[in-house]
């Protein structure tokens, strides 16, 4: 089921598999991780850009949940030193 998605958006559906629009780009962008892109020849810009169509992992509710789980310790302990 899809959750916290922007149905009005011009690039929905993204990805296959989609469960969360949380993060639109992904931030970890480019990862270069092989098990979620790969090198692919440009020919607008005329040279291998790193490619991640097909990754939907950044669109998982696990990994968002978790993202927003580590920003909010981090937020917390940010606080406490102050």
């Amino acid at each position: 089921m899809i959750s916290r998605a922007n149905k009005f958006c011009k690039y929905y559906p993204c990805h296959k598999g989609l469960e969360d629009c949380t993060f639109c780009y992904c931030p970890f962008y480019p990862c270069k991780d092989e098990n979620r892109g790969e090198y692919t020849y440009s020919s607008k810009t005329k040279r291998n850009i790193w490619s991640c169509q097909e990754c939907n992992w950044i669109h998982r509710k696990k990994t968002v949940d978790m993202i927003f789980n580590i920003i909010r310790k981090n937020i917390t302990e940010a606080e406490c030193e102050n």
